[in-house]
Formats: structure tokens, sequence, C-alpha cells
């Protein structure tokens, strides 16, 4: 976040700030990678006190960025809420190709329920991560997945890897974001 503030204060962006004694720009990541997740097409949400062309937007602020954060697009988004994730898309390439062979995904994406143990507040809570799984699937090189955002929660993307590594010995994998799409977008 301190990389977009600096570059949009560089980039001279009409970015409107909050009110209240320590004003900050009013921007936000509709959905936070967690720790050890790489992310592709990641979303900044900006509230602009002015329009902008998006085109000025993009260059002004793809030249204070670092090479590797690219601006991809820019785009209006109705209204003055802040967007609602539909869904996230994963990659995840194990270190052992020999893995990808051994997922069931068909016979894991027919279970009616998926229960994995959660800790919050120091106590154990299980949780069925099943209804937020929307779709598995391996290619040559990798496991490919969406999950959905459920009233009862959405399940992690680690935890769909467990999940699916049942009665495998627990293997190096690395898991890539790379679509977050929100119900604005739909």
């Amino acid at each position: 976040m301190k990389v977009f503030e600096r570059a949009i204060r560089r980039a001279n962006i009409p970015v409107a700030m909050s009110k209240g004694f320590n004003p900050h720009p009013k921007m936000s990541i509709p959905m936070a990678l967690g720790v050890g997740i790489a992310g592709k097409e990641e979303i900044l949400e900006l509230e602009l006190e002015e329009i902008m062309p998006f085109g000025l937007l993009v260059d002004r602020l793809g030249e204070q960025l670092p090479r590797e954060i690219q601006i991809l697009s820019a785009e209006t988004i109705p209204g003055s809420q802040k967007s609602q994730v539909r869904d996230v898309a994963y990659e995840v390439v194990f270190k052992e190709h020999g893995v990808l062979k051994t997922l069931k995904v068909s016979e894991f994406l027919q279970q009616p329920a998926v229960i994995v143990n959660r800790i919050k507040d120091g106590s154990q809570k299980q949780f069925n991560i099943r209804p937020s799984i929307q779709d598995v699937a391996t290619t040559s090189t990798s496991l490919i997945f969406t999950i959905k955002m459920t009233p009862g929660g959405m399940a992690r993307p680690e935890e769909v890897v467990y999940a699916l590594l049942v009665g495998e010995k627990k293997e190096l994998f690395e898991i890539t974001r790379t679509k977050v799409n929100l119900l604005s977008s739909a």
C-alpha cells in the first residue's frame, strides 16, 4: 500500500483523502493476499476527487511504480460503495509435478462436505470449505481452482490444497492468485 501511496503522490493523481486528524488516500485492495501467496491481476480501488482519463491515469501511475508492478487496465466502478469479491482463482505449482497425477479431483468435487479445522481466538472450530469451492482442475504442470465468497465465509487456498492431498505426504507448493472477480464485474 505504501508503494501505491507514494506513486499516487508522485504522479499527482487527484485521489480523495479521508477526513480526520491523520488523513490518508482513499484506496483499498478488495481482498488482501495471504502471506506467502503471489498475485497476478490484483485490484486496487481509488476514489478520485475529479474525473481523470483512464489512459492518463495508467500512464502517470505506471511511470512512478517499480518495473515489477504494471497497471493493466482502469475502469469506473459504479456507485460509491466498495466492491465485493465474487470469486478468486488460484494456480498451485508443486515442487514435484508427479503429485498432480495422484489428485482425485472428480471424487473431491462429488463430496457434499469437506471439513477443515480452523483456530480462532485460541479455540478450534470446524468449517465446511466445500460450498465455496467452485471448480478444480489440473493441467500438466499445475492445479487450478476457483473459490467463491459464501455467507458462511470462504475457503483458504491452502485448505483446498491440503484437502486434495489427503493421504499423501505434504508436498512443497507455490500458490499464485491469478484473478479476483468482483460482483460489479458480473
